[in-house]
Order: structure tokens, then sequence, then C-alpha cells
């Protein structure tokens, strides 16, 4: 079992975290909020309902997690977390109504051996779904923890005291409400659009300069980069105190400033560019190329089962082409091979190939572009 709680418990220590349970819906309620894609053992869209006077907050997305909080206007009132974490080992299991008393037993045994003081009953959603609830009420802070199962996620919920009122007795119209919630908390079966966009949202695009390529392992070794981009307020910062951190050349000085409308100008080397999301990207004046970041250093990364190689780069030319070509993997780890003992073609190891990695460091695309320098 993936167990949530301790996890939880241990963030709620330091900020407040939680679980929560899930239901199955077959119609979508209205002003329910999104949370999120999940797409392991079936893909599911997570929606809820809103308690009045809470806000929602995704805090993670991912394909088998999904952590989100809920806080109120009110200090006093109760902070809820919602946790929702696919365990293959439930694999099979549709939902928690679904176990027997042995199996019960054990998820009870996992609350009590982290803490032998809290109370365990069961009840149920307004939809029939059973909850394991563990209640809270000696310690500070005191909480009400309501585990579910649903098509091999754990869903769990979790309901504590705020800081402002660690040691205050949660009621049991505020334990309904967290009922409430968990009864409208929707699986609503994800489309092939969804799934992409939850992937894409947790990928991420690095420069590499890759150094090997093994075909039957599937992997690559490489040194992975990102532009440098920097809020706002560091930048101030950075003009206040006449140094700024610029990746791979170090902590430079700053003592040229020309500010002009959407771009500053540093030392006459580099630039900084106001982008529409609010933050800057940093260029060297030079040539034009952003400066980069060290993301992953030197390290082997597992290629998906689906990956492809695309060269914008003719290797006989080096000029540019307007339509890739593409290799499979063997291809390609011919051609890192040969291109980096013999200088054929432009090789892999002059930060011009762009790759993106999904949320569990697989290399899903590789693609080699034409840079001036190479």
């Amino acid at each position: 079992m993936k167990k949530m709680m301790s996890i939880i418990l241990s963030l709620m220590l330091l900020l407040g975290c939680v679980s929560a349970v899930a239901e199955a819906a077959e119609t979508e309620a209205p002003a329910k909020v999104p949370l999120g894609t999940v797409s392991i053992n079936g893909a599911f869209t997570l929606q809820c309902g809103i308690p009045e006077g809470y806000t929602p907050r995704p805090l993670i997305a991912t394909s088998d997690l999904i952590i989100a909080s809920l806080t109120a206007e009110d200090p006093e009132k109760p902070v809820m977390y919602l946790s929702v974490a696919f365990d293959e080992t439930y694999a099979d299991v549709e939902r928690m109504n679904d176990l027997d008393a042995d199996a019960l037993d054990l998820l009870e045994k996992t609350y009590l051996e982290n803490d032998p003081s809290i109370e365990i009953s069961y009840g149920a959603t307004g939809l029939g779904t059973t909850l394991l609830i563990a209640r809270q009420s000696e310690k500070v802070p005191h909480y009400i923890d309501f585990l579910s199962i649903y098509k091999g996620y754990f869903v769990e919920f979790i309901l504590m005291n705020s800081e402002a009122a660690q040691d205050r007795t949660l009621t049991e119209e505020e334990l309904m409400m967290a009922v409430d919630f968990l009864t409208e908390l929707d699986f609503i079966e994800a489309d092939e659009a969804a799934v992409r966009a939850q992937a894409e949202a947790n990928s991420v695009i690095g420069i590499a300069r890759i150094t090997a390529c093994d075909a039957e392992k599937k992997t690559v070794t490489a040194v992975i980069k990102t532009p440098l981009i920097m809020e706002k307020d560091q930048v101030e910062a950075a003009l206040e105190e006449k140094h700024i951190y610029l990746g791979e050349d170090g902590d430079v000085e700053i003592t040229v400033v020309k500010e002009e409308e959407n771009t500053i100008e540093i030392n006459n080397e580099y630039y900084l560019t106001l982008q529409d999301n609010g933050t800057y990207i940093v260029r060297s004046i030079y040539d034009d190329a952003a400066v980069l970041i060290t993301m992953y250093d030197e390290m082997e990364f597992e290629l998906a089962p689906d990956v492809v190689f695309l060269d914008y780069i003719d290797p006989e030319s080096l000029e540019s082409l307007e339509e890739p070509t593409t290799h499979t993997i063997e291809e390609f780890a011919a051609m890192v091979k040969s291109e980096g003992t013999d200088s054929v073609g432009p090789g892999f190891a002059v930060d011009n190939v762009n790759v993106t990695i999904d949320e569990n460091r697989k290399i899903t695309s590789i693609e080699r572009v034409y840079v001036p320098w190479q």
C-alpha cells in the first residue's frame, strides 16, 4: 500500500497536509473544480465541489498521484487535504466495499502502528462507498482521516485543525462536511487529449549535450540544461546587489546597466528580456543565445518505448532541414558513436539537441537542431 498518511501528516506538521476519498460519478455536477488527471489503471479526471468559504489549490498532479489542499478564509476553520494515489497491490480492487475483514484489519494496522492513540471507525459517502475513519482527538493537532479505494487508487482525505485552533475538537458538522466533499468528488473518465495534456504539463524540455546512447538498454547519457529564467524580484535583487548569477559563467559583477522598455542590458554582454508571463530570459549579446543552467549533470536517462530521433540537420552538409529525417534508437545510437569519434556530422555535444523529459524522468523525444556555433 502506498501509505500517504505519514507523508501527509509530515507536511501538515509543517504547513498542513491531507488526502481524500473519491467517488465515481456518472454525471458532471455544476460549479466543480478540476484537480488533474490520473492515467494508471484507467484514465480519470478528478473534479470536486468546494465547501463554502474554502479555496482549492492543487499541489501535485501526475499520472498516478494528485494532492490538493483546501484552505478557509476563516483562520479558525479546519484545513483539508486530498490525496489520490495509485497502488498496484490494490489494482484489482474496485471499491473499499469489496475488501474483507482481514484486508480492512491490515489497513487499520497501518494507522495504529504510526499512532496507537487514534480511534478507528467506519462510515460511508452519500453514494454508499465505505470510508475508514481515523480520528485523533487526544494529541494536537486534532485531525480526522478518511480513507477509501477506487479502482486501485487510495483516496485519502484529512480534516485538520488550523494552526490557530490546533486543540479545538473537530465537530460532527465538520466531519459531515468532509463526507459531503467525498460524496461529490468525481472520477470522470478522461479522453486521450486530457491524458496528453496532463503529460505535457508534467514534462520539461531541456537542451542536451549527449555523450552516449545504448540501444540495447534504451538509455542515453547526457548533460541536460535549460535557459536561465529569472523572476522579477530576482532581477531587482541582482541589480540592487550588483551581482547576477549567469549559469556556467558563474556569479558576474554588474558594472554597466542600460534599461529600456522590456529589456535590461548588463555589462554590454548580456540582456534580459521581459516575457509575457512576467519573467525574464537571459541572453548573450554576442550570439543571441540563451544563457544556460544545468538541470542534470552527466547522467543516464531511460528512453520511453516509443521515442524517436528527429534530425533537422543534414549530417554531410551541416545545413538545416525544413523537414526532419526520422531515425530509430538503433540508428541514433550508431550516429552518436560515429559522430563522437571521427567528427562526421555536427555531433551531439554542442548543446544542439532538444529533449523532452516526462514526470518519470524518461526521455520521450529527441530533436537535433541547427545552431550557428556547431
